[in-house]
């Protein structure tokens, strides 16, 4: 009894089945049989068989109607001797060791059920294309629910696995093979690799199946099945009865429905009917350079193309590329997808070139430049990049790349090529410029960008030719009309930048209308007579003159009543009760609340707004010169004794209000913190004696009083002293709280962050870790949970940051270390929040002041005040800060930078496109918010050399992009690195990135 069965089913194959068995015969393992399954042939299939079982006895032949591929093996099977089964299609071949090989492999891997081999095709009988190793598949059923794992006769199949499955789906048409590794993995069969590629497929033009409607069909049930629970499969693993994670569905759905429309491009057909059929939407993170691959396999295994494949095959398929560049913008998960798409593969195909040879793949034109020749001006209409590859004679140098707008000026490229290779490297009409002449070498910068690169690409490298290339280079003649169209190019630079700076000096005129001037605290040179009745009604004069009913006092109202517990009060007394906004806060804790004001006015004023039945009584009194009354239960007096010209009347004030107090009543003060206290932390930087800190040492050196209770937050401190015996004490009870944000701009403004300290200079270069978030919420869509940490996880790393003794650092302040040669301290970072979300400003914001840190937000300009849409197909998209939330923002110790205009992948864009989003992002910041903008982070971490110059040439002198690591002393500005912070992460693994 044969230990192997080879069925072949055969229909219509009189052109290849000889070769099929030939393959047999020459087998090094001899001890096998082949059942033919003659599927209603109507040519001499059924005669080579019958001359090959005449031949030799090993062959059988079977004959049935035509039925399909899966009946016919089944057929096979059920008459199939050997414990093992090879399903060998009649236009395929084994190498002559397959059997020997893969049946070796049973004995030292008798767990498996099924062995695969490495396959490849075959092309007039030489390898072609790309080859497939085997692989080894860590989860099989996951792999299978995905895509089809390895050629149908790459397999050696255990018959009784095969027998307990119940062989192929007759209903499957085409993946019949696909549906039935899925299956076999779903019931718990082992898999296991072969190396070496001993399977192979002849392929000639026309071989690939045209009907691409029915293997996507096909295609979609197996994967949807995968998905899903199989009745087919009686006794699955439990584990993999109900199919893998429906979050990965969508994916393998699209995987298998670009490669069948690279395949529809490859043979000259549209692709629109195929990308219709698939009912699931693309995913929001589909990988469009994973998708590229893919697609491009399909297209050259579509078009059966010649060696070389490019660039002759994109002049074939170039001209259904806009159907599919559009339909992917309409439907694709992210603004540009499709645009992205294409491009993307322009430039993939652009990496396989050589060279040395002058080439155009779409809007990409690789241009080969020999330093031993004259550089030109270029006329390049309808290109966007152009790719030059420098050459010294025949030794290849390097490449650089350009965003071109319809020409590019020789001088262009010279600079760039100083910048890169030094001035050694330049020449003009074939001299060398002098060096002293030359622009500084730059040469480090730009190798590391390279080599930055090559970690932000997926790509492969691009290949180079030995010798030069075989085709004489078009010199373009100097003519006047030339010269004018290359300066055009630049032209065409400056006008777009200066319509958008336009742009933005309109919407920036239009969306900010002037209002009345509030104040909090005094201007900067004022030197006012607080202790005078006039300066107060002059004040007065106008309503509501502080803005009392901004967020920041209407927070820190309720921060302070927070403060009274559930006590009610019989008797209190509210000193510079101003406008009487918090009298009406107050008065429902009291049976009676003498109010008072040193301002006739502002009393007046509080009182008409005062209810008719309130327990509150108005009264002028000057807190210097005026006897307070009492005894009260409560006196509250906030935001005014810092007005007091020295310390020795702050003491008087303390006096009195201690003799106006009942034994056990409560004194409650709330006051901004200012740098008189404590210069180096946060706090205002107003002209007084003292601030919340020297208030409330005042009131808790009084013999009679102790603090009971505070509140404290970076700006302010509220607190809470109780009249005690004298020498009482009372153990306090002290919180942390939060200012309320957006703080008004007369707030924000005259805030000395951290005390207006920089970070100083330290004797080496330490590297500098950048941390980058996105949102900081508990609430968002369940896909996008990674990219956001929870407030109490992101108080825990703050917290970790300060007690381990790290510092924050401005991107101003890192700009500064490399362009004065500053050098950053140990333990220095800086934090980064993307996309401009509202939760920055209300999670992030107000933990970041209370700890201590500053940070930089990036924001796309066009969808300020609107919502994260590029997330919406993940579900509602988190809401972004207004232009005025901004505003407030860029006060509060945030450096503000640009995250493009749209929120874009940079790559996807036409060079206007790119240039908008740069440069009008930019423009749009510094228009609204009259302040420089020196930063921008490339959405999605999407850039390349090309796009770096062009934000350079904006005028950026930062640029941040996804690549993981820290900042060193030789980086490059425009391409620094960021370390991500991601939802879940551990105290271990937050520190390692501090150090990676």
């Amino acid at each position: 009894m044969p230990i192997v069965s080879i069925i072949t089913p055969a229909h219509g194959a009189e052109t290849t089945l000889s070769s099929t068995l030939e393959s047999l015969i020459a087998q090094s393992h001899t001890d096998w049989e082949c059942i033919i399954i003659d599927d209603g042939s109507t040519d001499q299939t059924a005669e080579i068989a019958d001359h090959f079982a005449d031949r030799d006895t090993r062959f059988r032949v079977l004959r049935q109607e035509q039925s399909g591929v899966s009946v016919a093996r089944n057929a096979g099977l059920a008459q199939a001797k050997g414990d093992w089964v090879v399903f060998l299609d009649s236009d395929d071949t084994l190498a002559s060791s397959h059997l020997e090989i893969m049946l070796g492999h049973t004995r030292t891997l008798p767990q498996a059920d099924i062995l695969h081999c490495g396959w490849r095709r075959l092309k007039h009988g030489a390898p072609w294309w790309q080859s497939h190793p085997a692989v080894k598949m860590d989860n099989p059923f996951a792999a299978t629910a995905r895509y089809c794992p390895f050629a149908i006769h790459a397999a050696l199949v255990r018959r009784s696995r095969l027998t307990e499955i119940g062989g192929f789906d007759p209903e499957m048409k085409m993946c019949e093979d696909w549906d039935l590794w899925q299956r076999l993995a779903r019931a718990g069969a082992e898999f296991a690799p072969v190396e070496s590629l001993m399977a192979d497929v002849s392929v000639t033009a026309g071989s690939l199946s045209s009907n691409r409607v029915k293997h996507l069909d096909f295609g979609l049930k197996v994967i949807r099945r995968g998905h899903h629970s199989d009745p087919r499969v009686t006794d699955p693993v439990p584990v993999l009865a109900q199919g893998v994670t429906q979050a990965a569905l969508a994916t393998a759905c699209w995987y298998l429905a670009i490669w069948l429309v690279g395949a529809s491009i490859g043979q000259g057909d549209n692709p629109g009917e195929l990308l219709d059929r698939v009912a699931e939407p693309i995913p929001p993170d589909a990988d469009v350079y994973a998708l590229i691959a893919v697609m491009v396999d399909g297209i050259v295994v579509g078009a059966f193309a010649d060696e070389p494949i490019w660039p002759g095959l994109w002049s074939k398929i170039q001209d259904k590329l806009p159907e599919l560049e559009a339909w992917f913008n309409r439907h694709g998960p992210q603004e540009a997808f499709g645009s992205l798409l294409v491009r993307s593969m322009e430039r993939k195909v652009a990496d396989q070139l050589p060279t040395n040879v002058l080439t155009t793949i779409g809007t990409t034109r690789i241009q080969p430049i020999d330093l031993d020749r004259p550089i030109v001006d270029l006329i390049l209409p309808d290109i966007e990049r152009l790719r030059c590859c420098i050459w010294r004679g025949p030794t290849p140098l390097g490449q650089v790349e350009f965003v071109v707008f319809g020409a590019i000026e020789a001088d262009t490229i010279r600079n760039r090529l100083r910048m890169v290779f030094g001035p050694d490297f330049d020449q003009d009409d074939g001299r060398a410029v002098s060096t002293s002449m030359a622009a500084p070498s730059h040469r480090g910068v730009a190798r590391r960008l390279l080599k930055l690169m090559a970690k932000i690409s997926r790509w492969a490298k691009a290949k180079t030719s030995a010798g030069w290339w075989s085709k004489e280079e078009p010199t373009p003649t100097h003519v006047d009309s030339i010269l004018v169209t290359a300066h055009a190019g630049r032209a065409e630079f400056d006008r777009i930048v200066d319509e958008e700076r336009r742009r933005a000096i309109a919407a920036s005129t239009q969306m900010f209308n002037e209002k009345p001037s509030k104040k909090t605290g005094p201007a900067g040179d004022e030197v006012p007579r607080y202790d005078t009745e006039a300066y107060w009604e002059e004040l007065f004069s106008q309503v509501d003159p502080w803005d009392y009913r901004n967020n920041y006092e209407t927070v820190k109202y309720f921060q302070t009543l927070s403060l009274l517990d559930d006590r009610r009060f019989s008797n209190g007394l509210e000193l510079a009760c101003a406008e009487g906004t918090f009298t009406r806060m107050l008065a429902p804790r009291l049976d009676n609340l003498l109010a008072t004001d040193i301002s006739a006015s502002a009393v007046a004023r509080a009182a008409s707004l005062q209810d008719h039945d309130s327990p509150v009584a108005y009264r002028q009194l000057d807190l210097l010169r005026d006897e307070l009354g009492g005894p009260y239960d409560l006196i509250v007096c906030s935001e005014v004794l810092y007005y007091l010209e020295n310390r020795e009347k702050l003491r008087q004030i303390v006096d009195k209000i201690a003799g106006s107090l009942r034994t056990g009543g409560w004194f409650v003060t709330a006051h901004a913190n200012l740098l008189i206290d404590r210069p180096n932390e946060t706090g205002f930087g107003w002209p007084h004696e003292f601030g919340a800190i020297g208030i409330g040492e005042a009131f808790d050196q009084h013999p009679d009083l102790t603090l009971s209770a505070e509140a404290k937050s970076p700006l302010y401190r509220i607190q809470r002293f109780e009249k005690v015996e004298r020498g009482g004490f009372l153990e306090p009870t002290r919180v942390e709280v939060n200012t309320a944000q957006p703080l008004p701009l007369q707030v924000a403004s005259q805030v000395r962050w951290r005390g207006g300290r920089v970070v100083e200079s330290a004797a080496d270069w330490n590297d500098v870790p950048i941390l980058m978030y996105h949102q900081v919420s508990d609430d968002g869509p369940e896909q996008l949970s990674r990219y956001r940490q929870s407030p109490e996880a992101f108080e825990s790393q703050l917290a970790f940051l300060r007690d381990a003794g790290w510092r924050g650092m401005t991107l101003d302040r890192l700009l500064a270390c490399f362009d004065e040669g500053a050098k950053p301290p140990e333990k220095t970072l800086v934090l980064t929040f993307d996309d401009a979300t509202r939760d920055f400003m209300t999670h992030a914001l107000p933990l970041l002041h209370r700890y201590g840190f500053p940070s930089s937000l990036f924001v796309p300009t066009d969808r300020v005040g609107s919502s994260a849409i590029w997330d919406s197909a993940y579900g509602p998209p988190a809401p972004l800060l207004t232009w005025e939330e901004l505003a407030a923002v860029a006060n509060s110790d945030v450096t503000l930078g640009a995250h493009g205009a749209r929120h874009v992948r940079l790559s996807a864009l036409a060079p206007e496109s790119l240039l908008r989003e740069l440069a009008g992002s930019k423009a749009m910041l510094e228009k609204c918010l009259g302040r420089e903008v020196l930063a921008v982070a490339y959405p999605y971490g999407d850039f390349d050399p090309a796009i770096r110059e062009i934000a350079e040439q904006c005028g950026y002198r930062i640029g941040l992009s996804c690549v993981g690591g820290r900042v060193q002393a030789n980086a490059d500005k425009l391409a620094l690195k960021r370390q991500e912070v991601f939802r879940g992460i551990t105290r271990s693994e937050f520190a390692n990135l501090l150090f990676g």
